[in-house]
């Protein structure tokens, strides 16, 4: 067995076919991202791009071109101490492209790099800066658009001239930069791959036209992600083994980062996003991020839904009932903290319960009696009748009388406008059929409805075709008139 330069023992060998198959079946434009890395990393001022049917050519002008042969043909060799501002880091990128040709030249500063099928060897050059990768590969025109449209995504670093094809691609506009945003990233020391977690700047960029809102790496596409804007962090990201997408926590912990920081800012459509709903059940907001996405994503009086009846109560109040059930419980364990449920609205809005039965006499029999001929007529047995006083702090929220479907009770409260001296007064005679109508169901909805106007209907026959059955209700002043 033969001994490496470090005397230890050769253990692998790399299969040239198996590599040449794994990277052929990469996308295009992942392929042709990792040159743009490497120009960035660099510092290229100008990088030039052009895909064709059978050549893929991107030429630089970076001072001093390829510092190792060794870098275009040793997989996995690279620089061995690199920040996390640095964006290559495994040694694969350059590799990967010409391993996915049929031929390849790589032309840099005095020296041409040739893989062709006799194998590698070099030849000598006047270049003076720079490195022009040229690939030859048939591509079909699929494969070139969907190639463009992702490098077309990227932001080139200030003062660098990025042209693919011929069009110079221009940074999209700038909605915010965040400062110290504390994120995983990744930096190489003596060749060996550290996660430590640093401080660092956060570009956001409203997607130019037609395009969808990407995740970045120092200013190079990863993968396509639910928040509104392009995200660029200014410093490596954890990603998978072929690069082309984060993990699942930094995502979460990168819009948890950017939901608290600019939550009072953003608009409405911003906050409604699913993005927010997710950083809402594994992460625990400020109040004051809270109470920005409350005030922007809820109506007006916005109290969480609790049940039918007290929700119906609730809107009579003049609150908009909101149903946010369906949402992830830690989401709405948070979301409980800042709005307030229907139940506390409406006990804020009456009081708390200070209901006293009363006892009128008399003067309430003929009303009575006009409420059992009633329920007997409409719902074919008798209600029992209570009267209470009911002191509240809010006169929206003020009753006049309620109905006890389970006790089949109707409820009147003796400061409301119930007319006991008048059983069939208009607005007496409409309150009680409005609360017998709940027979229906405690909301008002469209059963509530049909089932009113049926009471009102039947009521009104009632007094046309049978004037004696309603008559000893009404007022003595009325019966003698």
């Amino acid at each position: 067995m033969s001994q490496a330069r470090n005397g230890r023992a050769e253990w692998f060998e790399l299969s040239e076919e198996g590599w040449r198959r794994s990277n052929r079946a990469r996308p295009l434009g992942q392929l042709v991202r990792e040159a743009l890395q490497n120009a960035f990393d660099q510092n290229a001022s100008r990088v030039r791009v052009r895909l064709a049917e059978d050549e893929v050519r991107i030429e630089d002008d970076a001072p001093a071109g390829l510092a190792r042969d060794e870098f275009a043909f040793t997989v996995f060799l690279g620089e061995k101490d690199t920040p996390p501002t640095w964006r290559g880091r495994k040694g694969r990128g350059l590799k990967e492209m010409i391993a996915a040709s049929d031929h390849a030249e790589v032309e840099t500063v005095g020296r041409t790099l040739v893989f062709d099928h006799t194998g590698r060897h070099v030849k000598p050059n006047t270049r003076l800066v720079g490195t022009c990768l040229r690939l030859f590969r048939r591509t079909s025109v699929s494969e070139r658009e969907e190639a463009v449209g992702l490098l077309r995504l990227t932001i080139p670093p200030p003062g660098v001239e990025l042209i693919i094809n011929g069009r110079t691609v221009r940074t999209p506009r700038v909605k915010e930069s965040l400062e110290d945003c504390v994120l995983e990233t990744v930096e190489l020391h003596r060749g060996v791959e550290r996660y430590v977690e640093r401080a660092t700047r956060v570009d956001l960029y409203h997607p130019r036209p037609g395009e969808t809102p990407h995740l970045f790496e120092l200013g190079l596409p990863v993968e396509p992600h639910h928040l509104p804007w392009h995200v660029d962090v200014q410093q490596r990201i954890p990603l998978a083994a072929e690069r082309d997408a984060a993990r699942d926590a930094y995502k979460r912990t990168l819009a948890a980062i950017l939901l608290e920081s600019l939550a009072p800012e953003l608009n409405r459509q911003e906050l409604s996003g699913a993005w927010v709903t997710e950083v809402l059940s594994h992460f625990t907001l400020s109040e004051d991020a809270l109470e920005a996405y409350v005030a922007k994503v809820l109506p007006p009086r916005a109290v969480l839904s609790v049940d039918a009846r007290t929700d119906d109560r609730a809107r009579q109040l003049g609150a908009k009932v909101v149903d946010l059930r369906g949402m992830p419980f830690t989401a709405l364990e948070q979301l409980e903290t800042i709005v307030e449920s229907a139940d506390a609205y409406v006990e804020r809005m009456e009081g708390p319960p200070r209901d006293v039965l009363v006892t009128p006499g008399p003067r309430a029999e003929r009303f009575v009696g006009m409420v059992r001929c009633l329920s007997r007529e409409l719902i074919g047995r008798e209600v029992r009748v209570e009267f209470f006083e009911r002191k509240v702090r809010d006169p929206s929220a003020h009753v006049d009388a309620e109905y006890d479907r389970e006790r089949r009770v109707l409820r009147v409260n003796m400061r409301g406008q119930v007319r006991l001296d008048d059983p069939l007064a208009p607005q007496t005679l409409g309150i009680v059929l409005h609360e017998l109508a709940h027979e229906a169901g405690d909301e008002h909805d469209f059963a509530f409805i049909d089932k009113l106007e049926s009471f009102a209907g039947r009521a009104l026959r009632c007094l046309v075709d049978r004037p004696d059955l309603l008559a000893p209700y009404a007022s003595p002043k009325k019966r003698v008139g």
